[in-house]
Order: structure tokens, then C-alpha cells, then sequence
């Protein structure tokens, strides 16, 4: 069926051959089953156990330990097979467990309760689940319903619906039952209701004509399912990088080989030594260290009500160039409140006709812990006139009986309720100002009731427009009191005064803007609201001044070349579909731009699984949006964004970091080992020696390194490019430099041990071996950048960077003097000459570097 809402109610139940006082058949029924399939939208892909282990494999740098391992194993040395093996699989295991938990932590989030929907079938109202409706079922809806399926109204009576979820939209929309005779959108479809959304008021009658997937909801799930997912930003540069040490490693090993070949040197000793380069050259501890990093992030950020479902996310927020952001409930509240008044009142003045007027036109009621009932305008009324006047709605209603009441309809856009005590009848009345004040005759001024004339209506009209103006809801109250029933006139009524209504910011959005934009990332508001409406509240936030009044809807929405500079310029976008969010998105990582996406709404589920980060609110958030987001706010604060970006950024300095420190350690092996064979000065390491340095004396301190806690510097810097490496040319010229200090250090230490003081080959060995190990332990204090504070700083205030030290310290002790791993590594507690030499030679690389660092020839 096409557009439902167009045909008249006569001509659609005659489509679906419906009798609208019994409903379907039971026969019926089962044969549209058969036809359409249950009501159900495809439900999104649970990762299996399976499937995170496996993917924990998925890494370029594991695969080169594999073929190291192989190698190993090719070449008998299976102590090395297993080391490296055992690398591997700790790796996968950290990684999984982690992962694992955040997919059951997302997937608890999910409700278990399947909700039920009223219908007529043959002739009975009847309870169902809402999978077994089907096209043409009467389904009947009341407030507090929950809608099953997409359905055209037949009958209404007050009936308001909340579509935020769907169209973006903070007020509930009223309903009618008409013809719809033009195109408009779904927020504009007033006839219409739809899966998802939920009655806020009145009941009403409506013909299911959608359901499962051709709902709109079902629409959108489809696109979630088109919406190709980004690749994860710390990935594609960590493979990038993989791929750098793979020609690295053929970089060394081929000329190594060749020239020991031209050399005459044994063939079978040239190969072993290019294995311990090749060893030298793969970082082991990468993955670990990664994964720990990024699980430390993920940590932190749990206790902060983040929940992240992929470890690599945490990394990605900290390179976020922009974000998209839905307004109704993540830049607000979700929940309307009285913002201003006409007069104004507080809880000093005499507001007693005014407030007497809204709490007795209202059917509402609210309670504690959040149980209100009724209209979210009417609550937002009552709350208010509790805060003026505590106790007040008790006061009122105890002295005022309702008597009668004229409902809120869309034709004539008032409310009127009728109240006795005793003998006097008080008439309450609300609604458009236009329509109020058609029904007034005077007006209240300070206490003083006077005449309502022209130019008196047209200053109640102008401070309705001022309202209207600051992005409000404006509504007029009035009231009648009178002695006898019968004498009521309708144009008599007395105008209390106006209040205006929103949906108000969050508390803390506008602190966190104003971090964002101190961090160079861009805060876009892509919304289904209003244009004035999503205007006023981006200005109450900071988004946009006072002077920016543009706002590009929906409709002018074009991606074409020639308005490139007027998207990339605009902050607000409003009356935005679903698609046209997804497409912003894709417009905006076309401009090498990293996106964060956040929503609680199904219209947001698209975007949310494009982005490069997708953010959904734990609370409000529609499963829809939960499903397809990479991260959960749990407490829907939009500051733990910026909690998690600055964790982001932290992690990525961590990272860089680690990786610096690795691979520094990692060349001055390479060099060590190389320049030793090319000099032909014997083995300095052995392969299983620089096997141990990489997995233990390398990992530790690495690890203290991803695990530290940043600095105010690190959080503010500008976000980084999306093709910035992991390493810069700038990083790779300091890792140079470092790698080719510490290798002067150990091989002038080596050289000085066997031509001067004499000692054996595996004396001399173990003094290079202790040297660089404990000149690598030193090494983070080389990481410092230049001109910090030498003792304040986040490396040397890092405790687990001296846990990690005195740890690696015990082991490199434990392992000169324990058996067999003493045997294995060929090594034996060193002389008191040759502690000497070692810690000289350990500890001579730091003044170097930092001499250098004063000299500015590196960072």
C-alpha cells in the first residue's frame, strides 16, 4: 500500500477489506500471516564467542609472531616457537575476555519484556503480542501505549502522540483522523501512527497498514543494514604500521645475509643471525601492550558510565574532528519545562489566578520517583506551579471540584474545564494565545482586571512572538468566576497571563561545548525539530551567537559541489531525516574528517553505525540506536563525551609513546647485533636473549607507558588528521636518534669488556646483554618531551612506570640466577666489574638524549 495517509478512511478500509466494527477474522488473519510474516524487524547480529576470539587474530603484527614462529620452528629453536606462541595467545586472551564482557554488557541493556497491543478482532477487544499484528488488524491505543505497528487513524479523541524517537520532535504531535491531500514528512503526518512512538494522551482506533520491515522503523533498520561500518581509525593505522615492519624486517635481514655471504661466513650461522634480527625487528609486546592500553581506557571509562563495545573505539574518540549530535534528549533534557512567564512570576509574587488557571485546566498528575501521568506539558504545568507555590496542586484541587471538561482538540486548540465550590463555578481555559484571546474580554495587570481592547490584543500577540522567538511553546491561560452556572459567556473570560515552555538544555552540555571547541573539534546539531525551536537551544548552549541565525533544513539539504564550504560552515541542520543524517556523515568523512555520531532515537540508528564512532544514550535511548552504536552512554550525560575524547587522546599519546619506546629498544638490538656480525665481534645477543628482552623487559615498562593518566597539554592539543600516522617523520627521526644512542653505549660497553678488560665471549655477552636491558628499563625517562619539567611530568609521575622497573629488575636477577632459565639464556650473575660497566653504559643515553632535546634536533 502507498501512502496510506492520503486515502480517505472509507477508500482504505475497503483496501484492506476490513470491517471497522469486528475486525478481522481468525482466518483472516493467519492468511495475512502467511502473506506479510510476523511483525518483527530482523534483530541485529549478536557477535559470537567464536567470532571475538577469532578476531583478536585478525592483526598484521600477529601475523608476522606466526611466521616467526614458524621460522622457529623450521630452524629447531622451539623454545623460541613457544615464547612466541605464548605471546599470541595471551594477547587473544586479554582481548577476548575484555570484548566479550562489553558485548554482554551492551546486550543486558536490551529489555527482555515483549510489549502487547490492543486490537478488535472478530468483534472482541483482545491482547497480543505486537509480532502477531498484521495488516488490517483495529488496534486500539490509549496513553501510556506503546505503538506496535505502523497504522492509519480512524477515530481520535484528544489523542497526542510522542514521535521523538522517530522524527526528533520534544512535543507530542496531535492527531486527527483527515486525508492527507499533499506530500509532507513523517513528523507532519498527523493522521498517521507509528511503531516505536507512544501515546502521551487521549485514546483513539487505527488500522494497521505496515508492519515488520515496511514500518518506518523497519526502513531505517534497513539502512542500518545498507550502512557500510567504517574501519576503526587505530586499526587501519596500527595494520599500516604492521605493514612498515614487514619491509623492515626484509629491509635488515636480505643485505644482512648477502653480505655474510660475500663474506664466506657460514650460511647456517648468517640465517640464525638474521632470525634474532628478524625477532629484533617485531615488536612481541605490541599487541599486549595495545590491548592492555586500550583496556585500561575502557576501564576508566565504565566507571564514568561509558560502555564501549570495541577497544580500539576508545582510541577513535580521541581523533574525532566533529561531532553530530541529535538534539531531543542529548542536548536536552527530553522533557518539557516552564522557562518563562508573562507576567512574570516567582515564588515572591501573587500568582494565584494564573497558577490556580493551569493547575485546574490540566489533567496530569505527578508523583515521586518519576511515575508522572499524563500530557508532557501538563506535568511540565504542574511541576512548575509546585515550584512557585509548594503544596499548591493539593491546595487547589482540594477546594476546586471538577465538574466538566471541554477536551483539547486540533480544530479549536483550547482546553476547557469547569470547577465548583459551593455555589461559585470557576471556568479554567488554555491553549494558542490566538484562540484565548478570541474568548477574552479583559485581562489581569497586577491584581487589577481591565479591559481588553485592540491594541491590548495586539501587545499580548507581541510578547507571544517574543516568546516564540527564544524557540518556546507559548500557551495562554484564562479564567472565568461565576455565581451562577447558567451565566457563563464565552467571550467573557479574563486572560491570566502566557507561560512558555521547551525542552531545556542539559546542565552541563554547554560547559562540554565550550571544551570541544577549546579542542578544536566541531559540535554540529543535526536534528528532526524545528528550525527556531533547534535555533534557540543552540544558541542557549554556546553552539552558535547571538549573530549566527542560519539554520539549513532539511529540504535545502543538497551535496553537490558548489555547497561543500556553506555544509562544512553550518552547526545547525533541523527537520533532517534519517537519511539525510546518514548522508551528513558521509559527507563529512569524504572531507577527511573523523565523525562521532550521538542519538537515542531509531531516526539516529543510520548515522550512528556510519560514523567512525557511534554514541547512543543508555536511558533514553531507543535498542535501535543501542544496536548500532560502537559506545552507550549509560547515564546519558553528554559530558562523559568529553571524558571519553579525553581519554582518547591520552590513550593515542600512549600509545605513540609505547610504540616509540618498542620500537626504539627493538632497533638498538637490530643495530647491536648487526654491527657486532658485520665487525665480526661475536654475539652480543643471542636469539632467545633478545626473544626474553622483547616479551619481558620490553612489555613491562611499555605496559606502565599505555596505562599512564596524560596531561592537561595532551587533552587540549588540536585533533590529529585522519591520515596522521602513528609516527610522524618527526617521531621516526627521535626513535633514530634514540636507538643509535643506546647502541653506541652498549657497543662501546661490549668493545671496552672483551679488548680491554679481556673477558670471554660469554662474559662479554652477558655485559651487553644487562646493559641494554637495564638501558632499556631507563629508557622512558628518554620519552620526556622537551621542555617539560624534568620531575613533573606524566612519565615520571607514573607509578606503574617504577613498578614496572624494580618488577623487570627482580626478573632480570632471577633469570642470571635461577636454572634452567640461566642455562637457556646463557646467562650467569655478573662480576662486580662488570656491574660497573653496565650501569655506566645504561645510564649514559639519558644526558645524551636530553642534550639533544636542548638542542632541539629532536622532539
Amino acid at each position: 500500500m502507498i501512502n496510506p495517509e492520503k486515502l480517505s478512511i472509507d477508500e482504505l478500509l475497503k483496501s484492506l477489506r476490513v470491517d471497522p466494527t469486528k475486525g478481522l477474522t481468525e482466518e483472516e488473519v493467519l492468511k495475512r500471516r502467511s502473506i506479510h510474516g510476523l511483525n518483527q524487524i530482523q534483530p541485529g547480529k549478536v557477535r559470537s564467542s567464536w567470532s571475538i576470539f577469532i578476531a583478536q587474530f585478525k592483526n598484521l603484527i600477529v601475523g608476522l609472531l606466526v611466521v616467526a614462529a614458524l621460522v622457529s620452528f623450521f630452524f629447531e629453536d622451539y623454545y623460541e616457537m613457544v615464547a612466541i606462541l605464548a605471546v599470541i595467545l595471551i594477547n587473544a586472551v586479554i582481548g577476548f575476555i575484555l570484548e566479550s564482557q562489553a558485548n554482554r554488557s551492551m546486550h543486558a541493556l536490551k529489555s527482555l519484556e515483549q510489549p502487547n497491543a490492543k486490537v478488535i478482532r472478530q468483534g472482541k477487544v483482545i491482547q497480543i503480542p505486537f509480532q502477531e499484528l498484521v495488516p488490517g488488524d483495529l488496534l486500539s491505543v490509549e496513553a501510556g501505549d506503546l505503538i506496535g505497528a505502523d497504522a492509519r487513524l480512524l477515530k481520535t479523541n484528544a489523542l497526542e502522540v510522542n514521535e521523538s524517537a522517530l522524527t526528533g520532535e520534544s512535543l507530542p504531535t496531535i492527531k486527527q483522523t483527515s486525508a492527507i491531500t499533499e506530500d509532507v514528512t513523517i513528523g507532519d503526518q498527523s493522521n498517521m501512527i507509528f511503531r516505536g512512538t507512544s501515546v502521551t494522551r487521549g485514546n483513539g482506533l487505527a488500522l494497521v497498514v505496515f508492519i515488520g520491515k515496511e514500518t518506518q522503523i523497519g526502513n531505517v533498520s534497513s539502512m542500518i543494514e545498507e550502512a557500510q561500518e567504517e574501519e576503526l581509525p587505530l586499526n587501519k593505522k596500527l595494520n599500516k604500521f604492521s605493514k612498515t615492519l614487514i619491509w623492515l624486517s626484509f629491509a635488515i635481514m636480505v643485505p644482512f645475509v648477502g653480505i655474510g655471504l660475500l663474506q664466506s661466513k657460514e650460511p647456517y650461522l648468517l640465517i640464525e643471525t638474521a632470525i634474532a634480527l628478524v625477532v629484533a625487528a617485531i615488536p612481541e609486546g605490541l599487541p599486549i601492550v595495545a590491548t592492555i592500553a586500550l583496556a585500561s581506557g575502557m576501564l576508566r571509562l565504565s566507571k564514568k558510565k561509558v560502555l564501549v563495545s570495541k577497544l580500539a573505539a576508545v582510541e577513535t574518540l580521541g581523533s574525532t574532528n566533529i561531532i553530530l549530535t541529535d538534539k531531543t534528549g542529548t542536548l536536552t533534557e527530553n522533557h518539557l519545562k516552564v522557562l518563562e512567564t508573562h507576567p512574570e512570576l516567582s515564588k515572591s509574587t501573587n500568582s494565584t489566578n494564573l497558577l490556580t488557571t493551569l493547575v485546574l485546566c490540566n489533567n496530569a498528575e505527578i508523583n515521586d520517583h518519576d511515575k508522572d501521568v499524563g500530557d508532557p506539558v501538563e506535568i511540565a504545568l504542574l511541576k512548575w506551579a509546585e515550584e512557585i507555590e509548594p503544596n499548591s496542586i493539593h491546595q487547589i484541587r482540594s477546594i476546586w471540584t471538577k465538574t466538566d471538561e471541554m477536551p483539547f482538540e486540533s480544530e479549536t486548540r483550547i482546553m476547557i474545564t469547569f470547577h465548583q465550590n459551593g455555589k461559585e463555578l470557576r471556568v479554567s481555559l488554555k491553549g494558542s494565545t490566538t484562540e484565548v484571546l478570541k474568548k477574552c474580554s479583559f485581562y489581569e495587570e497586577q491584581g487589577a482586571i481591565k479591559k481588553l481592547d485592540e491594541p491590548g490584543i495586539q501587545y499580548w500577540m507581541e510578547q507571544t512572538d517574543l516568546l516564540s522567538a527564544k524557540g518556546l511553546k507559548v500557551l495562554a491561560a484564562a479564567y472565568q468566576v461565576i455565581e451562577e452556572p447558567n451565566s457563563t459567556k464565552e467571550d467573557h473570560f479574563i486572560l491570566a497571563g502566557l507561560v512558555g515552555l521547551q525542552d531545556p538544555p542539559r546542565h552541563d552540555v554547554q560547559d562540554s561545548i565550550a571544551e570541544f571547541k577549546n579542542a578544536g573539534i566541531r559540535v554540529v546539531m543535526v536534528t528532526g525539530d524545528h528550525p527556531e525551536t533547534s535555533k534557540a537551544i543552540a544558541k542557549d548552549i554556546g553552539l552558535i551567537d547571538e549573530h549566527d541565525h542560519h539554520v539549513m533544513q532539511g529540504k535545502d539539504l543538497l551535496f553537490d559541489s558548489e555547497k561543500t564550504s556553506e555544509l562544512l560552515n553550518t552547526s545547525v541542520f533541523s527537520r533532517v531525516s534519517p537519511e539525510q543524517k546518514l548522508r551528513l556523515v558521509e559527507f563529512y568523512q569524504s572531507q577527511n574528517l573523523v565523525v562521532a555520531m550521538t542519538g537515542d532515537g531509531v531516526n539516529d540508528a543510520p548515522a550512528l553505525k556510519k560514523a567512525d564512532i557511534g554514541i547512543a544514550m543508555g536511558l533514553r535511548g531507543t535498542e535501535v540506536a543501542k544496536e548500532a552504536a560502537d559506545m552507550i552512554l549509560q547515564n546519558d550525560s553528554f559530558t562523559s563525551i568529553t571524558d571519553a575524547i579525553k581519554q582518547g587522546r591520552i590513550i593515542f599519546n600512549n600509545i605513540r609513546n609505547f610504540v616509540i619506546f618498542l620500537l626504539s629498544c627493538n632497533l638498538s638490538e637490530i643495530l647491536v647485533v648487526s654491527s657486532a656480525a658485520f665487525l665480526n665481534w661475536g654475539s652480543p645477543l643471542l636469539p632467545l636473549q633478545i626473544l626474553f628482552l622483547n616479551i619481558v623487559t620490553d612489555v613491562f615498562p611499555a605496559l606502565a607507558l599505555g596505562m599512564g593518566q596524560g596531561s592537561k597539554k595532551d587533552v587540549l592539543q588540536e585533533p590529529r588528521t585522519i591520515n596522521e600516522p602513528i609516527l610522524t617523520k618527526a617521531y621516526w627521526r627521535s626513535l633514530i636518534v634514540y636507538a643509535l644512542t643506546i647502541t653506541l653505549s652498549i657497543l662501546g660497553v661490549y668493545a671496552y669488556a672483551s679488548f680491554h678488560l679481556g673477558l670471554s665471549e660469554i662474559q662479554t655477552n652477558n655485559v651487553a646483554f644487562f646493559t641494554l636491558a637495564f638501558a632499556q628499563l631507563f629508557h622512558p625517562f628518554n620519552l620526556i618531551k622537551r621542555g617539560a619539567n624534568i620531575f613533573q611530568n606524566s612519565i615520571v609521575r607514573n607509578p606503574h612506570l617504577w613498578a614496572s622497573i624494580i618488577f623487570c629488575s627482580l626478573l632480570l636477577l632471577g633469570a642470571s640466577l635461577i636454572s634452567p632459565i640461566n642455562q637457556l639464556l646463557e646467562l650467569s650473575f655478573p662480576k662486580k666489574e662488570m656491574w660497573n660497566l653496565i650501569f655506566i653504559g645504561s645510564l649514559l643515553p639519558i644526558p645524551l638524549i636530553h642534550f639533544f632535546k636542548f638542542l632541539k634536533l629532536i622532539n
